[in-house]
């Protein structure tokens, strides 16, 4: 591979995790469902799948935090849609 090549790929040390406790709350405030609302996602308001995923609302490396405020919790295509998009998802 050239020196200048460009490796598109998350090691795991590039991966956040929210904190257990943030994790909890999150899980109890989407009752165990998707808090995705975008409509470029395949559905139509609120996702309602449930939820396994969370995700950062602002990336930690914009500047964003570990705090419940910034975490979303999503089922798996809509955690996936959120990051080929550079719309913001699920506003809650």
């Amino acid at each position: 591979m050239p020196s200048d090549a460009v490796v598109d790929r998350a090691t795991e040390e590039d991966y956040v995790s929210f904190p257990e406790s943030v994790q909890r709350l999150a899980r109890q405030r989407a009752r165990g469902t998707c808090e995705c609302t975008n409509s470029s996602c395949p559905h139509y308001g609120h996702c309602r799948l449930p939820a396994k995923e969370f995700h950062h609302k602002k990336a930690i490396a914009d500047g964003g935090d570990e705090e419940l405020t910034n975490c979303q919790y999503f089922c798996v295509a809509c955690h996936e849609q959120a990051h080929k998009t550079t719309d913001q998802l699920g506003r809650i």
